[in-house]
């Protein structure tokens, strides 16, 4: 009994007659007999029952599309040798479908040692969130055949996420208008994996270029996208998409015809986008974000459209380089190339993002594969649409600010650690909601902020909320914030400093730098801290940037707080601060004397804090056999944030010392 699974009837009895015609070859008779699933729901039952015995979560199977593929595996250079013949045999007579399906079959069906090539005749399945692969073992269905119990050895289920399924770049450039490539061949990245699916029907792949296209704009996740090194290839590739789409071949999966305005972008719009696209120079990024990098002007807006827009008519109106934190791996700090555009935010992410993800990073090995001297990059883009966004909210001292959409997948923190990046984007982003406001304003469109920030619905401007006619939320840190944090140092001092006198001067998101001597070459880390600057101390915190404040949809608190103390000084023991040039420009050196029965963190109860043996107090050196100083070792990117640091520390310094604060330069 063979058991055939269709999307209907019609490619049922097509593909069945192309079955007779493949297994012909190597079977003595094909059973008349079949079991069809024709219908949707049957197709459902069946991917449901294969997902249960190979022990996959059941949560992603409403089937958009069914399609019967060979995929065939190998060298990129091989397959398309293998792929040709059929092709240059079809060009002596007309062939039909299924004697141009046997003649690709019979020259790849060949055992390991006779071709570099392995293909599976398989059935692929589209899904909102995956792509499946059902891979048929057709030598065991001749014979007795007991029930569902045996499917598990006669069909083999593979899922891929769509995230990481993408169309290879140059899957159109060499296919010939009409020829078997162009009808029935598609080349697909799966990650760095090159796979071809070889369609049996012709329109099939069409079909499933539709669906494909559709269900991957809709797709928010973390996707894979392809950017190219040079702008020559990008230019060959969307003539080809050009070319194709006038033909009416390739519509479904070309970029949208774009109608921008003739005025964009404008020279002023690309002088301050060329002025914003710069890695700080203390981040290490991968080669495609470097290539991204050094792209300046009109070439910069013409990657965004060509290889990173997903909604038609969007126009790019911001970058910005930020450090980012997801809501599900609060843990891991990644950095991205932040693109605003008048429909989305675009989040274009480093490498090191797929290596922390455990669901991409399997499709993520370079090893076996063609990219490697390709013609392009792999990485990977977070997209979060203008009409997602619920939320902004705005960090102390406008340090850092987090953007929350509807669900837990779109709460996106950036780490500007710097106020004039934050302030600068919140700008472009009210701008660009202001063109999806809900409904018609009848103010003039050149609003200033503080009009805009009093003419919301509900709240007055005391709350420090702003309700943006997009009905998007802007939510800023308000004097009980800074009082709570206070509160909360000055309630651990152990009666050390009292609360009146805990001013904070100062909050600034900045690195500690570790250094680990001893090797061939001595290297150092940045560990993300807090600094606070009060009117008496200096304080380390591990600060939480992305759970608090609590979203709506939370349950329950997060698992650590929001301020962890690392470590605490009084501005009375320190004894001089080092600005160095020596690995991280501008690195300060803040030297504390660590008195006997002055340290702070000896007075310290930390039992909100953490526990004690987590706390690194810096590195120490000893000076006789009483003295000790203690030095951290900070490196702070804003040079606006660094020279207030300094000011400000130098002032109080004086008002407690009686004398100016020893500063020195280092090499």
């Amino acid at each position: 009994m063979v058991v055939v699974i269709m999307c209907d009837s019609q490619n049922l009895q097509d593909f069945y007659s192309c079955l007779q015609t493949c297994c012909s070859q190597h079977y003595t008779s094909v059973l008349p007999s079949s079991t069809w699933y024709c219908r949707k729901a049957n197709l459902q039952e069946f991917l449901c029952q294969l997902m249960e015995l190979n022990c996959i979560s059941a949560e992603d199977v409403e089937i958009k599309g069914c399609f019967p593929t060979y995929l065939v595996y190998g060298n990129k250079t091989n397959v398309q040798k293998v792929l040709h013949q059929p092709e240059s045999a079809g060009k002596n007579k007309e062939w039909s479908k299924n004697a141009l399906c046997s003649a690709l079959y019979s020259s790849v069906y060949k055992s390991s040692d006779q071709s570099p090539c392995v293909v599976h005749p398989c059935w692929i399945f589209l899904t909102p969130q995956h792509l499946y692969v059902v891979k048929v073992d057709f030598s065991l269905l001749p014979g007795k055949w007991a029930g569902t119990e045996e499917l598990g050895s006669v069909f083999k289920l593979n899922r891929i996420p769509l995230a990481s399924l993408v169309l290879h770049p140059a899957h159109g450039a060499t296919q010939q208008k009409g020829s078997f490539l162009d009808g029935h061949v598609l080349e697909l990245l799966v990650g760095y994996r090159f796979v071809t699916a070889v369609f049996v029907l012709p329109h099939e792949k069409f079909h499933f270029l539709r669906i494909y296209s559709l269900l991957r704009t809709l797709l928010q996740d973390v996707k894979t996208i392809i950017i190219f090194k040079a702008s020559s290839k990008s230019d060959a590739v969307r003539n080809h998409a050009v070319e194709a789409n006038r033909h009416g071949q390739a519509a479904s999966f070309c970029k949208p015809h774009l109608t921008l305005s003739s005025l964009y972008p404008s020279e002023l719009l690309m002088q301050k986008i060329t002025e914003d696209n710069q890695i700080p120079v203390h981040i290490h990024v991968s080669v495609s974000l470097q290539y991204v990098a050094g792209l300046k002007g009109r070439a910069l807006v013409e990657f965004f459209h060509s290889n990173i827009a997903e909604v038609e008519n969007e126009e790019l109106r911001h970058l910005m380089w930020s450090s980012v934190l997801f809501y599900k791996t609060p843990s891991v700090e990644v950095m991205a190339c932040v693109l605003l555009s008048t429909k989305a935010i675009y989040f274009l992410l480093d490498d090191s993002f797929i290596h922390a993800d455990e669901h991409q990073s399997d499709f993520w090995n370079k090893e076996n594969s063609d990219c490697e001297n390709s013609s392009f990059h792999l990485s990977c883009c977070f997209v979060l649409k203008l009409n997602d966004l619920q939320s902004v909210n705005v960090g102390l001292f406008d340090q850092y600010f987090r953007i929350t959409g509807h669900s837990a997948d779109h709460i996106v923190t950036c780490l500007t650690r710097d106020s004039y990046s934050t302030h600068t984007f919140i700008q472009q982003l009210m701008a660009v909601l202001s063109l999806l406001a809900r409904t018609p304003s009848p103010e003039p469109v050149d609003k200033d902020f503080y009009s805009e920030f009093g003419s919301k619905n509900t709240g007055k401007m005391e709350n420090y909320e702003l309700i943006h006619s997009s009905r998007v939320k802007f939510i800023y840190p308000n004097e009980e914030e800074i009082g709570d944090l206070a509160f909360l140092v000055a309630e651990k001092m152990d009666g050390l400093t009292n609360l009146p006198s805990l001013n904070i001067l100062l909050y600034v998101l900045a690195f500690q730098v570790n250094h680990f001597e001893g090797s061939a070459q001595n290297t150092s880390s940045l560990q993300p801290k807090t600094l606070i600057l009060t009117s008496s101390d200096l304080f380390l915190f591990d600060e939480d940037y992305i759970s608090y404040p609590l979203p709506e949809f939370a349950k329950e608190p997060p698992k650590r707080d929001k301020y962890q103390l690392a470590d605490g000084r009084r501005i009375r023991d320190l004894d001089r601060v080092l600005m160095g040039y020596q690995t991280y420009p501008q690195a300060l050196t803040f030297v504390f004397d660590d008195v006997q029965n002055q340290d702070l963190m000896q007075n310290l109860t930390l039992d909100h804090f953490g526990e004690t043996d987590s706390i690194p107090k810096g590195n120490s050196k000893q000076e006789g056999s009483r003295n000790r100083e203690i030095q951290w070792y900070i490196f702070i990117p804003s040079a606006e944030s660094r020279e207030k640091l300094i000011s400000l520390l130098a002032r109080q310094w004086e008002i407690l010392c009686g004398r100016e604060l020893p500063l020195e330069l280092t090499g």
